[in-house]
C-alpha cells in the first residue's frame, strides 16, 4: 500500500514518499549493489528497470505493507530531493498490532544520519499514527553495524532464527537476529534516543 501523503521528516532533511515510477531506476540500481546484498544474500544479483515496475505496481494495493521512498531535500529553499533509499513497514497483524520494519540506504548516503532520521520517521506513523503495539526488526546475525544500531536505539534482542534467509553464495542458509520495540519502549525509551542523535547530526 502507499500513502497519499508524504511524510516529513523532525529536522525537515528528508520526506518519505510513495513510490512512484520516477524512482524505479534508482531502485533497480539500489536493490542489487553490492553493498545492499552483502547482509542480503538472496536478493538478486540483477535487478532491471522492469523488476523494479513490477514490484512497485504489485505492491501498491497490498495492505500487508506501507513502502515509502527515502528523499532528502536539496535546499531549504530548493523544492526538489535527492532519492537516497527505501524504508517501509510490511507483514502488517492488524489483530496483533504489529509489523516488520526495513529500511535500504544507498551506500553513498551511509553515516550521514539519514537512515536514523528515517527510521525515527517511520516508527512515528507506526506507533503514534497506527497506533501497533509493537514493531519488528530482522537482520542477519553478521550485520553488526545494523545490530548495534538496534541496541543502542534500545530494541530489545528476542532470539535467533536459524538458517532462516537462503544464502546463493554458499548454497546455505543465513542465521539472522530478531529485535523488537514495543510501544511502552518506544515512549520511554527509543524515541528520545533517536532525536538525541539526530540533533547531534544536524547539529
Amino acid at each position: 500500500m502507499f500513502l497519499d501523503v508524504a511524510l516529513p521528516s523532525k529536522s525537515g532533511r528528508l520526506t518519505l514518499v510513495p513510490p512512484s515510477e520516477e524512482d524505479d531506476a534508482f531502485v533497480s540500481a539500489l536493490r542489487c549493489r553490492v553493498e545492499t546484498r552483502r547482509y542480503l544474500r538472496y536478493f538478486p544479483e540483477h535487478f532491471s528497470l522492469d523488476d523494479a515496475r513490477a514490484r512497485r505496481l504489485s505492491r501498491a494495493a497490498d495492505q500487508t505493507l506501507v513502502d515509502f521512498h527515502i528523499h532528502a531535500l536539496n535546499g531549504p529553499a530548493d523544492a526538489t530531493s535527492t532519492f537516497v533509499g527505501t524504508t517501509g513497514i510490511f507483514r502488517i497483524d492488524d489483530h496483533g498490532h504489529a509489523c516488520e520494519v526495513g529500511i535500504l540506504i544507498s551506500p553513498e548516503y551511509f553515516r550521514g544520519g539519514l537512515a536514523t532520521e528515517a527510521l525515527h520517521t517511520v516508527l512515528v506513523y507506526v506507533f503514534e499514527d497506527r497506533k501497533f503495539h509493537r514493531a519488528e526488526f530482522i537482520t542477519g546475525v553478521d550485520n553488526l553495524a545494523m545490530r548495534g544500531w538496534l541496541e543502542k536505539a534500545g530494541a530489545t534482542l528476542e532470539g535467533t532464527k536459524r538458517e532462516a534467509w537462503p544464502d546463493p553464495t554458499t548454497g546455505g542458509s543465513t542465521d539472522v537476529c530478531v529485535y523488537g520495540i514495543l510501544q511502552t519502549e518506544w515512549t520511554t525509551t527509543v524515541k528520545g534516543r533517536l532525536e538525541a542523535r539526530m540533533n547531534r547530526t544536524v547539529g
